[in-house]
């Protein structure tokens, strides 16, 4: 399937006062060279909108067109329910009263690029209202020969993936939960946020050192999965193995280097 850009129906889907598509620039301090993004920007009493990928990915049509459509899509289907959402509230309890104004920042970034696949993460932060927001991560693959995305964990058998990554994982994991508690994890432990938890589950992300071929699988946690929220989330980088390699499957392995 091939998708196209979005920019020609955006003053036919939303107010342009509401909307842009246009080139951003992220946000560090000013001495710092950033890459420049293409994006969707709303802002409303209700809501704000963010949603960017690197522009350097432009050098994929179709990739580019499949992101900008995914950010109209999601941006309306928010902007809608934000609306909603607060006009409900004011009915309910009367003009003086309003929500806090939602929030929805979308951030792709490319993570490794091979002969066949763009490998791309999802970083995603929302408040919704209550104490505070959440923020997780997805990942993507984009198959540049076939113009379309590709689940990650679709080159793996699950079973043999946990079995293969279970044990480093869960060491690494460890280290991180240490370094921020300021103490080590107890073994003996019955409180789930001790636990290890199964590396399939959670956000998987290909990486690449050389570029040829996926050297590094990153396991990405989002907050409360192994941990309590004020820890965040974790990300556990290892190293592509031998034994990782035998969990993908036979088709895919040649896409994989032992780094």
């Amino acid at each position: 399937m091939h998708y196209r850009n979005v920019r020609n129906l955006m003053g036919a889907l939303l107010l342009p006062a509401m909307l842009s598509f246009s080139p951003l620039k992220a946000a560090t301090d000013d001495t710092a060279e950033t890459p420049e993004t293409y994006g969707i920007t709303a802002e409303t009493e209700n809501h704000r909108f963010l949603y960017s990928y690197p522009k350097a990915l432009a050098r994929e049509p179709a990739l580019s067109g499949y992101l900008s459509n995914k950010a109209l899509g999601e941006a309306i289907i928010f902007s809608a329910d934000s609306d909603r959402d607060h006009a409900e509230a004011v009915a309910r309890m009367g003009n003086g009263y309003r929500l806090k104004p939602y929030d929805y920042q979308v951030l792709w970034t490319e993570e490794a690029e091979t002969s066949t696949y763009i490998s791309l993460s999802r970083s995603i932060y929302q408040y919704l209202g209550g104490a505070h927001g959440m923020s997780t991560t997805t990942s993507l693959l984009w198959d540049k020969n076939a113009d379309g995305p590709v689940e990650t964990m679709a080159l793996f058998g699950a079973e043999r993936f946990d079995q293969a990554l279970q044990k480093a994982f869960c060491e690494q994991l460890n280290i991180q939960r240490a370094e921020k508690r300021g103490h080590p994890v107890d073994a003996n432990s019955e409180d789930g946020f001790d636990a290890c938890i199964t590396p399939s589950e959670q956000t998987v992300i290909l990486g690449s050192a050389k570029g040829a071929r996926f050297d590094t699988v990153s396991i990405n946690v989002a907050p409360y999965e192994a941990g309590p929220y004020v820890e965040g989330s974790y990300q556990v980088d290892l190293p592509v193995t031998r034994t990782i390699i035998s969990a993908v499957k036979p088709e895919y392995r040649k896409h994989f280097a032992i780094r």
